[in-house]
C-alpha cells in the first residue's frame, strides 16, 4: 500500500512540475521558486531510482519487461515503434492514461525546450527534464508491476 502512495505523490509531483515549468515561462517572477523546486523533483527522481533499485519485485519485473519487449530478437533487436499498441507513447502496459499523457506531454516538451533553453532559462529546462524522468521512471514501475510473478 507504502508503494502505491509513493507512485501516487510521485505523479503528482511530476505533473506540478511541469505545471511550473511552464508556468514559470508565462511568468517569469515565478523563476524565483524553480531552483527549489528543481532540487526537490531531482531528489524525488533518486528515490524513485534507489526503489527500483533495491526492491527485488521492481527488479524482476524490469527484467521481464526487457525479455518480453525484445521477443524473439536478438539483443539489442529492433526498437519499438512510438506508435507500438503496447510498448510505444500511449502503450497499454507502461501506465494508466493519466500517466500516459502525463509522460507524452513531458517527453515530447523536451526538444521545445531545449531549443528556447536560451530564451527561457536553463533553471525551467531543469525542471522540466527532471519532471520527464520521474514521469519515465513511474511507467517502468508500472511495467515491472504488471509484468506475470
Amino acid at each position: 500500500m507504502m508503494d502505491a502512495q509513493l507512485r501516487a505523490v510521485c505523479f503528482w509531483i511530476a505533473a506540478f512540475a511541469g505545471l511550473a515549468s511552464v508556468t514559470s515561462i508565462l511568468f517569469p517572477p515565478a523563476r524565483l521558486i524553480l531552483l527549489p523546486g528543481t532540487i526537490f523533483v531531482g531528489a524525488t527522481a533518486v528515490l524513485l531510482f534507489v526503489r527500483m533499485l533495491f526492491s527485488r519485485t521492481y527488479r524482476r519485473g524490469v527484467d521481464a519487461a526487457n525479455r518480453e519487449m525484445q521477443g524473439n530478437d536478438p539483443w539489442p533487436g529492433r526498437p519499438k515503434k512510438f506508435r507500438d499498441p503496447d510498448w510505444g507513447l500511449f502503450g497499454s502496459r507502461t501506465g494508466g492514461p493519466a500517466l500516459l499523457w502525463l509522460r507524452a506531454v513531458l517527453f515530447l516538451g523536451i526538444l521545445p525546450m531545449g531549443l528556447l533553453q536560451s530564451w527561457i532559462g536553463m533553471e525551467v529546462v531543469r525542471l522540466w527534464f527532471a519532471s520527464t524522468f520521474v514521469a519515465i521512471e513511474l511507467s517502468l514501475m508500472h511495467a515491472a508491476l504488471s509484468q506475470p510473478r
